[in-house]
C-alpha cells in the first residue's frame, strides 16, 4: 500500500532554494511548491509505507538546513475531481 503525504515547512528567510533543492535531492518528492501564508513549501511524496514516511521525516528531512519547523499529514483519502 503506497503512503501519499504532505509535508508542509517553515523556512528559515534566505533558504527556500536551498531547502527545495534538498527536497530534489532526497527523490521521493511529486511535487515541491513555493507558496504564501503560513507554510513556505509543501511537498507531496509518495512512499511504500508508513515505516518508510517515519525514516523520511526524522533521518532526513529533520536534517535539511534552513527548515524551521516541519508538519507532516498522511492523506487518508484522495477524492477525484472532474475535470473542467
Amino acid at each position: 500500500m503506497t503512503v501519499t503525504a504532505y509535508i508542509f515547512c517553515k523556512v528559515k528567510m534566505g533558504s527556500i532554494q536551498k531547502v527545495v533543492d534538498m527536497f530534489r535531492e532526497i527523490g521521493v518528492a511529486t511535487s515541491v511548491v513555493v507558496t504564501t501564508g503560513e507554510f513556505d513549501v509543501i511537498v507531496r511524496v509518495e512512499l511504500p509505507d508508513l515505516e518508510s514516511l517515519y525514516k523520511l521525516t526524522v533521518e532526513e528531512v529533520c536534517r535539511i538546513p534552513g527548515l524551521e519547523e516541519t508538519t507532516t499529514a498522511v492523506v487518508t483519502h484522495e477524492i477525484p475531481l472532474p475535470s473542467s
